[in-house]
């Protein structure tokens, strides 16, 4: 695993950093073989990845739980890596209704065909193969009281290989270690091997088939838990 460069800097990011938080997803995840079939690019107008990216981005700074952390290159100033966190939480009563309220309007929209919780042009068949195993997962395994949870990960290609996933990942692994808490992570195969070296162990997997859309094997995602290393 290589070291990152000690000027690569980790910083909160803020609503203003959505548009380079589109750019390093857009290049993190261009190759990924799931993704090539359950967000086909040649079926998602470049607008339309912008619009839906900007809205889903943007949401998560108005939720308390959320935590999201860039590193900047050192020469340019710009976000090159970035990633979103769960922290552990309890909800008020008042935001349990909100969020109650807000999983209702979002059966409702889906119910009347006007849900745009994914971009026009995505595979809703296979997202929701993906995306239903993986949420009940999370849901059985996950106390949301009491664990970190890394919801998304992305590294630009340009950067990659330079130790900044570890480095984005080790800050609140660091915080999970010190308060004896688990941290619970969903790898891509490419993520695997990087976050097994930090002392992630698989505990399940989905596996999808996307032989029905041109696919040659099927898409895999695994399900890691870390459990609190010993502070030296």
């Amino acid at each position: 695993m290589s070291s990152p460069n000690p000027n690569f800097q980790l910083f909160p990011c803020t609503v203003a950093d959505v548009p380079d938080m589109i750019n390093i997803y857009m290049s993190a995840f261009a190759d990924d073989y799931f993704a090539r079939y359950t967000l086909p690019p040649d079926q998602i107008a470049p607008e339309e990845w912008q619009r839906w990216l900007t809205i889903r981005f943007t949401k998560v700074f108005s939720k308390p739980e959320y935590r999201v952390f860039k590193i900047t290159d050192p020469n340019t100033g710009k976000a090159c890596a970035f990633i979103r966190w769960a922290y552990p939480h309890v909800f008020t009563e008042e935001q349990k209704a909100q969020r109650k309220q807000e999983e209702k309007e979002l059966e409702r929209r889906k119910k009347e065909g006007t849900d745009d919780s994914w971009p026009r042009g995505a595979n809703l068949e296979a997202l929701d193969a993906k995306f239903s195993a993986l949420d009940r997962i999370r849901e059985e395994t996950v106390d949301e009281t009491n664990t970190y949870v890394a919801h998304l990960l992305a590294v630009h290609q340009d950067y990659q290989r330079r130790g900044l996933g570890p480095k984005l990942l080790k800050h609140t692994l660091d915080l999970a270690d010190a308060e004896g808490r688990l941290v619970y992570i969903e790898a891509t195969t490419a993520g695997y091997p990087v976050y097994a070296k930090l002392g992630f162990k698989e505990i399940n997997a989905i596996s999808v088939d996307l032989s029905k859309y041109g696919g040659k094997e099927p898409g895999v995602n695994r399900v890691m838990l870390r459990e609190p290393q010993k502070v030296s």
